[in-house]
This record gives structure tokens, sequence and C-alpha cells, in this order.
């Protein structure tokens, strides 16, 4: 049984929010909110880290989700403009 495609994950993958997040779409921090929440809710073990947006990169997660205990999935999501540290004046 491959566990990614054929079991709870499949579901998961299938959520808009979730494409998103796959093709490298930038999400607001409540949609990577509501991602997170549905991984708690089904019960799929994550981890999350957090690099702050600077005036050279933008404010990103990294979402690593742990499919079995060798396989994991890592999504790297970017955030939608304005959602960085550096808010420039005009």
């Amino acid at each position: 049984m491959n566990y990614l495609w054929d079991g709870p994950l499949a579901a998961v993958f299938s959520y808009d929010i979730f494409r998103r997040m796959l093709n490298n779409i930038s999400i607001s921090y409540t949609e990577f909110l509501l991602a997170c929440d549905l991984l708690t809710r089904i019960g799929i073990p994550y981890d999350v880290s957090f690099v702050p947006g600077t005036r050279k990169e933008a404010a990103a997660f990294q979402l690593t989700i742990h499919i079995n205990p060798t396989r994991t999935e890592v999504l790297v999501v970017a955030l939608e403009p304005g959602s960085t540290v550096f808010n420039p004046s005009p």
C-alpha cells in the first residue's frame, strides 16, 4: 500500500490549499493555519519551521509531513505579499 496516495494523505492533498502549496502558489498565514489544523484533525504528524521575511527573501514556512518512519514530504510555503516583517515606507 502506498500510504501517500492510498491513505488519508490522498484526501488531504486533494484540498485546494494543499494543491496550491504543492504548486508553489503563495498562501496567507490563515490558510497555512487551516492546513495545519486539517493535518492535526486527521492525525498526520508534521513539523513547522518559519523563516521571517527580509528585504531580500519573502517570509516562508517549511511544512514537513511525516508519512512513515522513512518517508517525509517537505513543502516550502511562501506567504502572500505583505506578510513579511519589513513593510517599506511609501
